[in-house]
């Protein structure tokens, strides 16, 4: 039984791989700033001390690697693993961009990450646990890995993110046959699976904040970008050219609608889950 199940496990895996491959070299834009603010308030969170070590997992492109870098300097230590190549590299250029020394960035798998148990005093996972196919083992393993008195956070998001935008994207969807079932980045959209979770993999005291990141997109474009630069991507790549361009079209018409003097308003409801071991 194992073995049959194993293909589909690596099959999810090197399908979301693919589209972070695909969509590294834009990842970081304008459009898409709420990682870096949900990467500043999950640090703001923690508040790591200097001479810790912070492990990072799904790191991308380092949002969270980075900053935690700058705060955890000269002292403290930071490892970043993504399985996503391409991602990676746009982490190294950034880590190297801040000339920052104290940041190591690897290709590792999340459900099982490679490091001597009992090492890190801070594990974070932003916007990345929901993606793994076994959420539990991954989360028994990181707590392995993770000091006594060590300190996990992860940011998801909330059922009310990218409302109404990503409604009338799955429903335009289904007029080209592609039915868009409840998304992995909402699999951990309530506050209660979060909980359980992470009290199930052994985990302390875990507690649940939710706040809006969201902000104004000024054009309907911008909600393009992050489409095309996102997870969304993989559903818009299973368009034919023609379609794609009919479907841009008429999609961003109907979020033209929705603009008002401010903008377009982005929701990026989010949930903060820390938990100790």
């Amino acid at each position: 039984m194992t073995n049959e199940s194993q293909p589909d496990t690596e099959q999810i895996k090197q399908r979301i791989t693919g589209i972070f491959d695909i969509v590294a070299e834009r990842y970081d834009n304008p459009s898409t700033r709420f990682f870096t603010f949900c990467a500043n308030k999950m640090l703001d969170i923690l508040q790591p001390k200097k001479n810790s070590r912070l492990l990072d997992i799904a790191t991308g492109t380092g949002a969270v690697a980075t900053s935690a870098a700058k705060m955890l300097s000269p002292v403290g230590k930071v490892h970043g693993i993504d399985l996503s190549e391409k991602m990676l590299d746009k982490a190294i250029e950034n880590a190297q961009n801040m000339s920052l020394n104290n940041i190591e960035l690897h290709i590792m798998d999340a459900e099982n990450p490679v490091f001597n148990a009992d090492h890190f005093h801070y594990i974070t996972c932003s916007f990345g646990l929901f993606f793994l196919p076994d959420m539990h083992s991954a989360l028994i393993n990181w707590k392995r890995i993770m000091q006594p008195g060590g300190t996990l956070i992860i940011s998801t998001f909330a059922p009310g993110a990218f409302t109404p935008f990503s409604e009338l994207f799955k429903s335009r969807m289904k007029n080209y046959g592609i039915e868009i079932p409840d998304a992995a980045w909402f699999r951990l959209s309530d506050e209660n699976d979060c909980r359980e979770l992470i009290s199930n993999a052994g985990f302390k005291k875990v507690n649940v904040t939710r706040q809006q990141m969201g902000y104004h997109l000024s054009k309907v474009d911008d909600w393009w970008e992050i489409l095309w630069q996102t997870g969304f991507r993989g559903f818009l790549n299973q368009l034919s050219t023609a379609d794609l361009e009919k479907f841009r079209k008429d999609h961003l018409g109907e979020i033209e609608e929705l603009k008002t003097e401010d903008g377009l308003w982005l929701d990026v409801d989010t949930l903060f889950t820390t938990a100790t071991k």
